[in-house]
């Protein structure tokens, strides 16, 4: 198994993730961990080409500018060894519990179906719907999520044009359309680190990158009338300055439409959730 961590500004997160990595019990599935940082050039850059980090960790400092979320976990998996059963993509400022892995292979194991197996965050679980008999999940947070590398080869990752927000839930809609099954696994835990505790953070890129993946979304997978609808709920949120802002990144973006053929996990309801709450 590869764990791969997209690293953005993430310095302060390192040593967190290395402590808590070493206690992961790997006896039944023990893996390797890929580091892309998209924003090289920091203290972490220096720290990596020392030689400080563990044995069996891999660092690439980006050649090309931050190429995104998403596009940096294509390109890591790249990396993976030919071998490589399984993926484990993992925010730098989540750490699993030490059983996690096993609880999420198992999952996967006894479901060849599975394209996208997540784990569930702790202490603030994410409050979307999943079946509790078949752990069917509408889609997968990548914050500590496992991949079958088949199936995330099939799909060719992760869109590209997703920059950062939404790529999951772009990501796990292909998986249904292929034939594959998102499931979610409340007895795999992993502690990620939300605005609730990150309180000195800004939300304003999240704010407008959020917007942005939502319009794509919704151009991708619903067409025209959905975009305007949601460019209205953004203008009677947002100031003029910022919707302006966020429809120039839109209006950049590739123009793809996928034919969704109504399929029940592809829903915008509630709005900016894309699945049921299940509180």
């Amino acid at each position: 198994m590869q764990i791969q961590v997209v690293l953005y500004q993430s310095s302060r997160w390192m040593r967190k993730l290395e402590t808590g990595l070493a206690r992961v019990d790997s006896i039944n599935n023990p893996f390797t961990v890929a580091l892309w940082d998209n924003d090289p050039g920091t203290s972490l850059t220096a720290d990596a080409g020392a030689g400080g980090l563990p044995d069996g960790w891999r660092y690439v400092a980006s050649e090309q500018g931050n190429p995104g979320f998403g596009q940096a976990h294509n390109e890591l998996a790249q990396l993976a060894a030919p071998e490589c059963e399984y993926l484990l993509l993992l925010n730098p400022d989540a750490l699993p519990f030490f059983d996690c892995l096993d609880q999420l292979v198992a999952v996967a194991d006894a479901n060849p179906d599975a394209a996208l197996i997540e784990a569930a965050q702790f202490p603030f679980e994410h409050p979307k719907a999943y079946d509790q008999a078949t752990l069917e999940t509408y889609w997968c947070s990548a914050a500590c999520l496992l991949v079958r590398r088949a199936a995330f080869d099939g799909l060719q990752g992760f869109d590209p044009a997703l920059h950062l927000y939404c790529e999951d839930v772009d990501l796990s809609w292909r998986a249904w359309l292929a034939g594959w099954r998102n499931l979610y696994v409340p007895d795999a835990r992993c502690i990620h680190v939300t605005h609730r505790y990150d309180l000195g953070k800004s939300r304003a890129l999240e704010i407008s990158k959020g917007a942005v993946g939502g319009l794509y979304l919704r151009r991708k997978y619903f067409g025209a009338k959905q975009v305007e609808r949601y460019f209205q709920s953004l203008r009677s949120a947002l100031s003029p300055r910022l919707v302006a802002a966020i429809a120039t990144e839109f209006e950049a973006l590739p123009t793809l439409t996928v034919d969704r053929r109504n399929d029940p996990h592809i829903t915008l309801e509630p709005e900016g959730f894309y699945a049921p709450r299940r509180w």
